[in-house]
């Protein structure tokens, strides 16, 4: 169950996130039309000599319509049993959100969207939808971002997973204490980092599997789904990206941990004294890689764990989905800028 409404804080304030992410993201590419701009006053001069003025520009409309794509997002959900449903926002409208942690209320969110479907028509700025699955130990926040209108080189619309190990979350009431003398035992071994990163990576794949059978006219493809360590930092945090920049974990949005600094610190130490190291992807604070930790080297990972490495990868940070998928210029201003709406405690046109 996601925090009462008001109770999220942005990134850059405590809580902070975890620093042991699974993260996926998935792409769904459709059929566009490019947006033509009005012609000016040369194109009608050009036009009148018999010249054929060139009006395209670098946005296409997408025949991705708001109803297709709910629909299409719930039941290829509820293939998956996700239907767990905490929220569904189009063009800063809150339409459904899951306050009191109810669970299997995806047909819920569907009425609150067939309610109100008129009003949006074929065209939206940007729709959310974000539900929550558990199975097995691994908890999963499934974030669906789409646009009608997006940069020609961008995708229509995305899946962003983020997942969790529940045994390393901490549980309501847990004090640092006991948080660490229950967790500190399980990372001895990364066998239980193993099981449910191949976990997360099933799961996202049989996601996307779910979404190729409910979408037959898009491309669907995973770009990533893997495991990430946060290495930590001696500067301050930076700001949380925005749902628009590939480094965003809607984990991280509706479930921010209080404990997050304890278990970087257990982590690290535990990994350091692994025997066999698996293959993870260790990020800075801002999401930049900085390496693997199947490949670097043993001093190269003490400098991680020591805080002295992540500052190498604050500044480049893979810019985010704006250079060539879903965001770009797509952010601050189109979500609504300083007015924008406040849902679950989030300001997301401050961001």
């Amino acid at each position: 169950m996601p925090p009462a409404a008001g109770s999220l804080a942005p990134w850059s304030d405590p809580p902070y996130p975890s620093f042991m992410k699974l993260h996926g993201i998935i792409e769904i590419k459709v059929h566009g039309e490019r947006v033509l701009r009005d012609p000016g006053f040369w194109d009608k001069i050009k036009k009148a000599l018999g010249g054929k003025p060139d009006l395209s520009t670098d946005r296409v409309r997408t025949a991705l319509e708001a109803a297709t794509l709910v629909e299409a997002s719930r039941q290829a959900l509820t293939r998956l049993g996700a239907t767990n449903a905490i929220a569904l926002v189009v063009d800063n409208q809150v339409l459904f959100e899951d306050k009191e942690g109810r669970p299997d209320d995806l047909a819920d969110l569907m009425v609150a969207f067939r309610d109100n479907a008129p009003v949006f028509g074929s065209t939206f700025e940007l729709l959310r939808l974000v539900v929550e699955h558990e199975e097995a130990g691994l908890h999963a926040v499934v974030e669906v971002l789409a646009r009608s209108e997006h940069p020609a080189d961008e995708t229509a619309a995305r899946v962003v997973v983020g997942g969790r190990v529940r045994d390393f979350e901490p549980r309501p009431g847990e004090s640092a204490e006991v948080y660490r003398a229950r967790v500190e035992p399980l990372l001895k071994t990364p066998a239980i980092f193993e099981a449910h990163r191949a976990q997360f990576e099933s799961f996202v794949g049989r996601l996307a599997d779910a979404l190729r059978g409910t979408l037959a006219d898009a491309e669907i493809t995973v770009r990533e789904a893997e495991a990430k360590v946060e290495a930590p930092s001696r500067g301050e945090r930076p700001a949380a990206p925005p749902q628009t920049d590939r480094r965003y974990d809607p984990y991280d949005a509706y479930y921010p941990s209080p404990l997050g600094g304890v278990f970087s610190m257990m982590l690290w130490g535990s990994m350091l004294s692994w025997a066999m190291m698996p293959h993870y992807t260790i990020i800075s604070p801002a999401g930049a890689s900085l390496g693997a930790t199947d490949t670097m080297s043993r001093d190269a990972m003490e400098a991680a764990a020591s805080g002295d490495a992540a500052p190498l990868g604050a500044d480049g940070a893979d810019g985010g989905f704006g250079t060539d998928e879903l965001g770009g210029d797509y952010g601050t201003d189109e979500l609504g800028g300083g007015d924008g709406f406040d849902f679950g405690g989030f300001d997301f046109g401050d961001w």
